[in-house]
């Protein structure tokens, strides 16, 4: 759920080879095992480092930027600054094409990159409507513009921005003078019903959290009594690659080899993205990158006398978005590779391995990488248990686990799914009476306290509010469509969090509809975003449906006026907020 917010081409002739050189910079590579250059996503631009974050609030603005020359967007030439975030995957079918950026709700290095990726969207493709989770009608903050300078605008926007109460859109509408629209496109009940649901959840919380620390408590008394010494020892290595203190690409090898040891398959067909990390850490330790420079200036002094004039614009174009970070080295180099006969592969042997390096890490997809992870652990482990009651205390510390993340609201769409699959099986009584069997095998008798009644009392709760959430996928493509042929547009971005992903793409795709999916850079999530998050979302929720509103003593909403007539600067129909964070917002600006 989401807070209520809401140059020309180099000519070719001498010094192009200098030209292109200039252009591509220095490779791009780092050590596997190098952990004091960061952790592998950062150095290879999955996870952002807070200190390289934009500072469009205290300094320059995203208008300030360089002017770009505006095309109509397509899927072909659709680019995402990879400062900001990168392009996980599109779809080509029919327009419009709508832009689903994932939303990291509250972390401020999220919505700082969001906003960065609307502003490059809103100047190379004059991008005009950006819909949102968590509202229902016109959502702009453009009507506010009018209340304070510019200065006045970007202070009270960088404040409200890093307390969560505002996200990357409403920032870019505040502290920009872009002529574009934000949109919710909930479906009012279903929203309310949604917060209806994550204030039950609230409810019985803090009572199933300290029952679940007794769970938790039993099964890592019992895991260290009873689990083989390789598999606790494989926990701990697990522990510590989460700490930092061992390199994934050490961790993720060492499984894969124990695997082999253990005589645990590992199929490409299964674990594509480990097999992917691996080889690709491997080549890294093995260039010659020196060697790679070499070649590479060798071989674009071949393209440069062979090369018709169309293509070799377009090579020094795509150097061009290389250099401004437009697209990513994988991206440039693959496409120089189009360039590179077979048989010239044995000529430039370090480049052509350069690129296949590039080419492993740009397509391994973290998500599934991390579950993949997670899978051949779980074999492993099992592959040492010789008992029934290892296996079953694995089963139910993997349950558990499930569980707390269920009562803590941070569900992936794979754990939802797992659980959804085995919703029978998640019995708090029997787990209990499970520990405490396992207990009592033990000598001396382990003897746990366990209370399942505020767990029992909860599940209720935690599964309406994810069902709930899979109902409003169905309504929010439906809006978002509607809006798109409302405002006449032929495409539109789509700002909805990281778990309505799968759905949408399945939706989209049955609706023969082109999408891309784009995700931001994300400082580290802390639990402090959590709390910080779930604190705005209640302070700032406002009922949506007349039906909320009454059940909560206020009045029936009047008439909702059109969104294609909707205008910033007529005061009588002026956007609707849904939230209270724009009230307060407003009422800052004017101080």
């Amino acid at each position: 759920m989401r807070i209520q917010t809401r140059p020309n081409s180099p000519r070719v002739g001498g010094g192009v080879v200098l030209t292109l050189l200039l252009l591509c910079g220095p490779l791009v590579f780092a050590a596997a095992d190098d952990t004091s250059k960061g952790t592998f996503w950062e150095r290879h631009g999955k996870v952002e480092d807070p200190s390289t974050t934009p500072s469009f609030g205290s300094g320059s603005s995203p208008a300030e930027a360089q002017p770009i020359e505006q095309t109509p967007l397509t899927l072909d030439n659709l680019r995402i600054p990879t400062q900001h975030g990168s392009l996980k995957g599109t779809y080509t079918a029919h327009e419009p094409i709508i832009i689903h950026i994932q939303d990291a709700h509250a972390n401020y290095e999220a919505q700082k990159h969001l906003a960065g990726i609307l502003d490059y969207l809103i100047r190379a493709h004059g991008l005009g409507l950006v819909l949102v989770e968590g509202g229902s009608r016109n959502d702009s903050l453009s009507y506010m513009r009018a209340y304070a300078p510019l200065e006045k605008r970007k202070q009270v926007a960088e404040e409200f921005l890093q307390s969560g109460k505002i996200s990357g859109e409403n920032y870019l509408d505040l502290t920009t003078d872009y002529n574009f629209t934000v949109y919710g496109i909930e479906k009012p009940e279903l929203y309310d019903q949604n917060m209806e649901a994550f204030f039950s959840v609230e409810q019985v919380q803090a009572k199933a959290l300290g029952a679940m620390t007794g769970f938790r408590a039993a099964v890592e008394a019992l895991k260290q009594i009873s689990y083989p010494e390789e598999v606790k020892g494989l926990e701990l290595r697990e522990l510590e690659v989460k700490e930092g203190r061992v390199p994934l690409a050490q961790h993720y090898q060492s499984l894969a080899e124990e695997a082999g040891k253990r005589k645990v398959a590992v199929a490409d067909a299964e674990f594509p993205n480990l097999l992917r990390f691996i080889k690709a850490s491997r080549l890294e330790k093995e260039l010659n990158f020196k060697a790679v420079e070499t070649e590479r200036t060798r071989f674009l002094e071949t393209l440069t006398g062979s090369l018709p004039k169309p293509e070799m614009d377009q090579l020094l174009k795509q150097s061009l978005e290389l250099k401004s970070g437009l697209i990513t080295p994988a991206s440039f180099y693959g496409h120089l590779q189009s360039h590179l006969r077979p048989e010239q592969h044995k000529e430039y042997p370090t480049l052509t391995q350069y690129i296949d390096y590039l080419s492993l890490f740009e397509g391994i997809d973290h998500a599934s990488l991390f579950n993949e992870v997670e899978t051949l652990s779980g074999r492993v482990k099992d592959s040492y248990f010789k008992t029934k009651s290892q296996r079953k205390l694995a089963q139910v510390a993997k349950d558990v686990g499930v569980l707390e993340d269920l009562l803590e609201l941070k569900l992936t769409p794979d754990s939802y799914d797992y659980y959804r699959t085995h919703k029978k099986e998640f019995r708090p009584d029997a787990w209990a009476d499970d520990l405490r069997a396992l207990g009592a095998e033990q000598k001396p008798p382990q003897l746990f306290a366990l209370n399942p009644g505020p767990l029992n009392g909860a599940m209720p709760s935690m599964a309406s509010f994810y069902e709930i959430a899979r109902a409003r996928d169905e309504a929010m493509v439906q809006n978002a469509l509607k809006q798109v042929e409302e405002f006449k547009v032929p495409f539109a971005v789509l700002i909805a969090g990281g778990f309505h992903t799968p759905a949408f793409e399945r939706l989209f795709r049955d609706r023969k509809v082109s999408y891309a999916v784009v995700a931001p850079k994300v400082g580290k999530v802390t639990p402090a975003d959590t709390e910080k998050y779930h604190r705005v979302l209640k302070e700032t929720y406002v009922p949506m449906s007349d039906k909320y509103k009454q059940k909560l003593g206020g009045p029936a909403a009047g008439p909702q006026v059109s969104s294609s007539k909707t205008s910033s600067s007529d005061n009588e129909i002026r956007p609707v907020s849904h939230s209270e964070s724009k009230g307060l917002a407003l009422a800052a600006l004017k101080e």
